[in-house]
């Protein structure tokens, strides 16, 4: 086998070693991190804005995916006029909505 091919075939063989210990770092410590850390995530807007209920469902969506236990909090900046997405959103979502 030639010098060529044995360097490419270290190169793919070091590629996957990193793979594989990223991937259990991945799976063993970030998760372990993710269960048992703590966040507080706080929203300022309207609640009548159709911006707010974006992000409301953004915020449960980095609340699902990356930490399972962060609280969030909306707090409501608008006049209050018109129909409030935010209020409801947030008691389907359990967020804590102060006015």
């Amino acid at each position: 086998m030639s010098v060529f091919w044995q360097s490419l075939l270290a190169v793919f063989a070091a590629v996957g070693f990193y793979t594989v210990l990223h991937v259990v770092y991945e799976r063993i410590c970030a998760h372990m991190l993710r269960q048992h850390g703590s966040a507080e995530l706080t929203l300022y807007g309207d609640g009548c804005d159709p911006a707010s209920e974006q992000l409301i469902r953004a915020a449960c969506r980095v609340r699902r995916q990356y930490l399972p236990g962060a609280a969030i909090t909306f707090i409501e900046l608008g006049s209050g006029q018109g129909q409030n997405i935010a209020k409801f959103l947030a008691v389907r979502q359990d967020i804590m909505y102060l006015e």
